[in-house]
């Protein structure tokens, strides 16, 4: 759930600010020193620094609803706030607080996170709700967090559902269920990352993109998130179909 959410955050803020993909990263790390002396490129840092149930926002009683064609029973879902530190890192003030400015109106502009944003996991729950702290709200000690480097910073806070899977479906259970069983194998797993992409092709939006580990949609701003490796080959399926390689770090470009 937490990884789905990373992904819609950066989706949506590289498609609103926008934030290209060959120029600037996006990065969920914990932004202490030892991961900013290593910064070779513009970065918007997404920390999150909490989490907790929702109050304000909580939610109470039962609730009937569709699962995989099915109709279920369910008390309603808890809510748990996530609270991101959104911070900009560039080398020059001037670009750091006009990158920072562009995330904020994004943030402002956005009560939810549209569904073109979200994977498809996250499209049955309630859409993530994006707000921006008030004044009142108590602070999260930003210097502690930045382990002492003064840096402006957004304390954004995103209301999600989480699915318990605790419901009980409203006609007869199955008689039978079948099981099946797996072999994990020795190979040692290869780390892959989410890789943003830009596609310059015109009339390109809905198209499928696939990569030896994923898959994904072209946005309407012409955009994608995709999970890969370095070395691997990342394919348009257009035609004719359009490729390109994932670099050790930063995004792609398709055109």
């Amino acid at each position: 759930m937490l990884r789905e959410i990373d992904e819609s955050l950066e989706a949506l803020l590289r498609a609103a600010v926008p934030l290209a993909a060959t120029d600037i990263d996006v990065s969920f790390d914990a932004p202490n020193r030892e991961w900013s002396a290593k910064l070779n490129r513009p970065t918007v840092n997404l920390f999150l620094a909490d989490i907790r149930r929702s109050v304000e926002r909580a939610r109470t009683g039962v609730e009937t609803v569709e699962r995989d064609g099915q109709m279920v029973r369910r008390l309603a879902l808890p809510r748990v706030e996530l609270r991101y530190l959104m911070t900009a890192w560039t080398t020059e003030l001037s670009d750091e607080r006009e990158l920072l400015a562009g995330v904020m109106r994004a943030v402002l502009a956005h009560a939810t996170v549209p569904a073109e944003f979200q994977p498809e996991s996250l499209h049955a729950l309630t859409a993530p709700m994006l707000r921006l702290a008030s004044t009142e709200r108590a602070p999260i000690d930003v210097i502690k967090t930045l382990e002492g480097q003064l840096k402006p910073a957004l304390d954004v806070s995103v209301t999600i559902d989480i699915d318990l899977g605790l419901e009980r479906p409203l006609a007869s259970p199955p008689s039978t269920i079948d099981t099946g069983v797996g072999r994990v194998g020795d190979a040692t797993p290869v780390p892959t990352r989410r890789v943003a992409g830009d596609v310059t092709v015109p009339g390109c939006e809905g198209v499928d993109v696939v990569s030896p580990r994923g898959s994904a949609k072209v946005n309407a701003a012409g955009r994608f998130l995709i999970s890969a490796a370095p070395g691997d080959e990342i394919s348009l399926l257009t035609d004719p179909v359009r490729t390109v390689v994932v670099p050790e770090q930063g995004g792609v470009v398709i055109g």
